[in-house]
């Protein structure tokens, strides 16, 4: 992963430059789905993401690597979706796209000798990622929880003298 003061990368072979180029792009995944799942990005992390899944895609498709054009591509769309609005991403759909960033990294740490029979090993795992990826828009959203107050009191195994119960559950469900 070295590279000279000139920044010459010639003694890589592709499959070196996919996996430095995976490396750094995933990274970028990685660290802007956290900062979704956290709290609401803004439009510049969604972009940063959808240029990294872009990247990723366009290096795999290079070196042959089909199943990660595949999942950078499902999540290309997810990012272009949730640009233009018509993709909130929940953290529910965060949880999907971190799996498809942690597959993509699996694969591109594979050596030319085990990555078949990790591909065959790991394929309903594959399968089910990329699936999930490619349905995102169906997953649910999710009502948000209404926040508590800053201090709950712990609720009373008996009444205090002269308080009523409440006898309505404070959420209703459904």
């Amino acid at each position: 992963m070295s590279q000279d003061q000139h920044g010459d990368l010639s003694a890589f072979s592709m499959l070196d430059l996919f996996r430095m180029e995976a490396d750094s792009q995933t990274q970028i995944l990685t660290d802007g789905l956290l900062a979704m799942e956290r709290h609401a990005g803004d439009a510049a992390a969604v972009e940063a993401m959808m240029r990294a899944a872009h990247s990723i895609k366009g290096a795999a498709a290079i070196v042959g690597l089909q199943v990660v054009v595949q999942l950078a591509h499902g999540m290309e769309d997810s990012f272009v979706a949730a640009q233009h609005g018509r993709l909130k991403l929940t953290p529910e759909r965060v949880d999907v796209l971190l799996s498809g960033v942690d597959l993509i990294v699996q694969l591109s740490r594979l050596d030319d000798a085990g990555a078949e029979a990790w591909l065959a090993a790991n394929a309903a795992q594959i399968d089910q990622t990329l699936n999930a990826i490619a349905g995102i828009a169906d997953l649910p959203e999710l009502p948000a929880l209404p926040s508590a107050p800053a201090s709950m009191p712990a609720a009373p195994a008996a009444p205090l003298q002269g308080e009523a119960i409440d006898a309505q559950p404070a959420l209703s469900s459904g």
